[in-house]
């Protein structure tokens, strides 16, 4: 019985494309992240890099955060728990590649899965919080 040269062949040609013992090396483009602000945020909106700063915890069961920027305010779902400790009113924030999740298919939440994180931000920002426009109190409707 002759061996199987067909499967051989196809090996040896994705070698030569780069693969086991190919050379991965190729330069990557690394831009900075274009940040939004809250009254930009819009229901089934995903990418969303935000600076925020935290305006009122939930109590210790909730992981519902309000935060928000100087255009308005947003309920932040954290499900961190070393993260939810860390939290104090008016803490900076910055929320990287998070989307919005409909709570009762009505009201925005942010929110981060394992491609996003939320995460502390070394100096606080500088901008004062405009506490009125709460966008998660807002009911939108499928049409």
């Amino acid at each position: 019985m002759e061996p199987n040269r067909r499967g051989r062949g196809r090996n040896r040609r994705f070698r030569d494309r780069g693969g086991r013992g190919g050379d991965f090396s190729h330069s990557v483009e690394v831009r900075k992240p274009a940040f939004k602000t809250v009254e930009e945020i819009s229901p089934e909106m995903i990418g969303i890099n935000i600076k925020l700063k935290v305006i009122f915890l939930g109590s210790n069961n909730n992981r519902e955060v309000l935060m928000g920027d100087n255009t308005g305010s947003v309920i932040v779902l954290v499900y961190d728990n070393s993260l939810l400790q860390q939290l104090r009113e008016n803490t900076s924030v910055y929320v990287r590649n998070g989307f919005v999740e409909m709570k009762n298919d009505a009201f925005i939440r942010l929110k981060t899965n394992e491609w996003g994180k939320i995460e502390i931000a070394e100096d606080n920002f500088d901008f004062i919080v405009k506490k009125g426009n709460n966008i998660s109190e807002v009911e939108y409707t499928i049409e």
